[in-house]
Parts: structure tokens; sequence; C-alpha cells
């Protein structure tokens, strides 16, 4: 499958390799802030899970204390609450925007010690409404797919206690891993600060190990060594690998490569979110799927369109797509599908959350990224409306 389209952008080209060795090699090592536009000046963390934690560190919660999170987000999540020594307290998610629903928040508010929204595939959570359901309860904004996306005005990062972001390969920047904390609160600003600074610093050896294997992890990622090997590599890793051994926590700095190239991109962050609009605006226009199968955006908010989620009626339909488009050389992803397994078997998770568990098995993400080609957008549509009129003609 020499041409198999990716449908996540692993952007790091020589020229980042470049730079990154650079940043780590040049004399002057200061460390310095991200500024953000729209949020102000952020505490560079080595990845977004990292930040979670120190997150949770800051807020000086109890041991064992109930940390709400939405069931259907990225598992790494759970994994940094129980890295802080807290438990995942479990909330369904909002059908129109896949994100938590404050309705079930407020249900379950109960012994909560804090909360963290997750803005899932760069739509915006409810805040107005989930902070309303809290009230004093701490919030920990988890913006990692939602960086540049807005709700009345106001950037995802800018309502919660503290903001998480995340710059890892596969999001909007993708420089390698990398990420950003921030708060309003003079106090907890530099209670965040201090937790970062007293990590242990990455060596040049761990910093020049993690730009060559970033590059080639980028590399297989993307056209055209993606069909050829890195797609049946991921779909072996996937498959021999156990939930437990993916996606480790290390609590170190940020390395110094990830750091340069984040500044340079964010430069960048506005035109590829006007690129990702516009193709998003076109898969809406030119679907011919249900209207409520496709995510559109509520009044007042503005969505950065990381990724781009088809809500099918069963997971049959779902399937058959996936593997339609696969045979037409056009890869899909299926996000967080076994989410209620996992969080069942490591989380205790009990089975509260029905929305969530119906919209895993249901939901396909296709090709949405910057660098796509006007006629690559054009044949993605195209082989889903074929695939779609392929499966509606079998039901009938």
């Amino acid at each position: 499958m020499l041409n198999l389209l990716p449908v996540d952008l692993w952007e790091y080209k020589l020229r980042d390799v470049f730079q990154g060795l650079a940043a780590e090699l040049h004399p002057n090592k200061s460390d310095r802030l991200l500024h953000i536009p729209g949020i102000g000046d952020c505490i560079p963390t080595r990845s977004g899970r990292a930040g979670i934690i120190a997150s949770i560190k800051t807020l000086n919660l109890p041991p064992k204390a109930q940390i709400g999170v939405p069931l259907y987000c990225c598992p790494v999540v759970f994994k940094a609450i129980k890295a802080a020594n807290c438990l995942p307290r479990f909330i369904d998610i909002d059908y129109s925007t896949y994100c938590m629903s404050a309705e079930d928040l407020f249900k379950k508010r109960s012994g909560i010690d804090a909360v963290i929204p997750v803005h899932m595939f760069g739509n915006m959570c409810d805040m107005p409404s989930l902070q309303e359901a809290v009230q004093e309860i701490p919030i920990i904004e988890d913006c990692a797919q939602s960086l540049g996306s807005t709700l009345n005005g106001r950037m995802a990062g800018s309502f919660g206690t503290i903001a998480v972001f995340s710059f890892r390969s596969g999001k909007y920047l993708s420089v390698g891993e990398g990420g950003a904390l921030f708060s309003d609160q003079t106090y907890i600003q530099s209670r965040l600060s201090e937790l970062i600074a007293a990590m242990p610093a990455p060596s040049t050896i761990d910093e020049c190990t993690h730009v060559a294997v970033t590059y080639i992890r980028s590399m297989l990622r993307s056209k055209p060594l993606f069909g050829l090997a890195g797609y049946p590599l991921w779909k072996f890793y996937n498959k021999k690998v156990d939930y437990s051994a993916k996606s480790p926590v290390f609590l170190t700095q940020i390395y110094r490569s990830d750091l340069a190239i984040t500044g340079q991109r964010l430069k960048l962050l506005n035109y590829a979110i006007e690129r990702q609009r516009t193709t998003a605006d076109f898969y809406l226009r030119t679907l011919n799927l249900d209207s409520d199968m496709l995510c559109s955006e509520k009044q007042g908010a503005f969505f950065n369109r990381l990724q781009f989620p088809i809500l099918f009626h069963s997971s049959e339909q779902r399937d058959f797509i996936s593997d339609y488009l696969h045979k037409l050389q056009v890869d899909t992803s299926k996000p967080y599908k076994d989410i209620a397994e996992i969080a069942a078997t490591h989380y205790g998770y009990t089975g509260d959350c029905p929305v969530s568990e119906q919209i895993a098995k249901r939901v396909l993400v296709i090709p949405c990224n910057h660098n796509l080609k006007e006629g690559e957008v054009e044949r993605i549509a195209k082989c889903v409306n074929e695939g779609w009129t392929q499966t509606t003609r079998s039901e009938s």
C-alpha cells in the first residue's frame, strides 16, 4: 500500500532534526516560557500527561482523591491520575460534542475533589455549564486536542483552574512530545513552575536519541513508508503490547528540542487551523451522511478541527466504512474503541457511562490535517460517500 494516506499528521522533517539538535547543543540553555496567544505565558512540560500529574500535585489533594474525568478520552489521562495517587471517577459525555456531560457531572459530583474535562477532537466542552455543576471544585482543563479552539470568544485553557496542553506527534504542533501548563492564579502558576523546575533535565544523549526516534517514527507514519511499513508495524504493536506498557509517564523537564520546535510552530498555528477548518467545512457540505452523524459547531463555538469524527449508527457500519476506505488507501481510526474495557480492567469502571460506551463503538475519524491536498480531500469525501451508499443499499 504505497499510497496509503495516514489519518494523522506526524510532521517531523530533517530541518526539525537539525533545529532540535542545535537547541540542545547551544551553550545558552536558560529556561523560557511558552507564549500561547489568547492564553499567556505557559510553563513547558515533558508531556501533557506529566503536566496532568504536576497539576494534580499542585492542588494538594488528599491521597486517593476522586477526580472526575470523561470515560471517553485518551486513557493516558487515567494513567496520569493513578500516577498522582488519585482515583478516576468516570463521567459520561454528550452526543453532540463528545465532551463531558454537565448533567452527568452534576449527578456524580458528590465526593469528587477535582475535575478534568477533556476537549475532544478539537471540540469545546460546555465549560460554563461544567463550572456551574461543580461550583468551587477545581478544574484541570485538558486542552491536548483543542489548541486554538474557542467558546464564546474565550480560548480553550482560559476557563479552568489549570490548563494542560500537549504538542505530541499527531497533534497540531506535532513536535515529538512536549506540553505546557497555565493558570491565571499567581500562586498556582508559581507552584507549577517550582514542581517542573525540580524535575531532572534530559541528558544530551537522551535528547539526541529522542530526536532520532521522533524522526524515524514520523517517517513511518508518513507517505510512502506508512503504507509499506508503518501501518503494519503499528497494527502489530497495538495487538501484541498490553495497555499497561503503552504511553509510560516520565517526570522530567521538556526536551529542549521539543521546546525549540514548539516555539516555531506556534507561529503557524492559525494557518494550520484555517486549513483544517476549510477541510472540515468541505466534508460537512459534501458528505452524503445523516446530519446527526456529523459534528457541527454550536452557536458561539469555534473548533480547531484537529480531527473529523463521524458517528455511525452501528459498529458494523463503522467497520464496513473503515475497511472500505482502507482498500482505497485511506487510513482511518477508531478512537478509544476499547475504552470501557480498559477502564474496567485497570481503573474500576462499573458501567455507568452508556453514551460513552455507545460512541466508542461507533465513531470513525477520517483524515483532516492541514497538509492534505485539495485533490486528496475530494477523494476522501468521494470514497466515504461511495462506501455509505453501499452500506445503505445492503441494509435496505
